[in-house]
């Protein structure tokens, strides 16, 4: 079984990530597909591609679509890639910096949990007006975020 990370470790990767990240630009996939892009700002025809890269003709056209379609492969894209002189270069951009998702995801659980218990509590006449409620899911969101517990995503 792997070791878990320490929640020290996991928070310096990830501010280095939203560093990163943050400066990325990374352009949207062209309408026609990169690989089709590509081969034309090089002025290659399809043949000649399919012929850099060991295929059929057909089997170049079903590369370009399927890259439209978003049904192609990574090793597919690297191949085709390669052949035009390019680097893959994969990567999963966050919408928002890594940090916030943790704390949204943070505040989410320290509230379901919170309620839980202030519901149970109401039953019993002690429940927790809302603004001590309130500041105890800030409290136990930042603990959360910190120790970064393993059911963080289990929702």
């Amino acid at each position: 079984m792997p070791r878990k990370q320490q929640p020290r470790v996991a928070r310096q990767i990830t501010r280095q990530l939203d560093d990163v990240l943050a400066t990325a630009n990374i352009p949207s996939r062209p309408r026609n597909g990169w690989i089709a892009t590509i081969r034309q700002a090089l002025g290659m025809s399809k043949t000649q591609l399919a012929k850099r890269i060991d295929i059929a003709r057909q089997s170049l056209d079903d590369l370009e679509s399927n890259e439209v379609r978003e049904t192609i492969t990574l090793a597919s894209l690297r191949n085709a890639a390669d052949a035009l002189g390019c680097d893959l270069q994969y990567a999963l951009v966050p919408r928002k910096p890594l940090e916030k998702l943790i704390t949204e995801q943070a505040l989410k659980k320290a509230s379901n949990k919170l309620a839980r218990v202030n519901q149970s509590q109401a039953l019993e006449a002690s429940a927790i007006d809302a603004e001590p409620l309130s500041r105890a899911v800030t409290d136990l969101a930042r603990e959360i975020e910190v120790k970064r517990p393993a059911d963080l995503w289990n929702d």
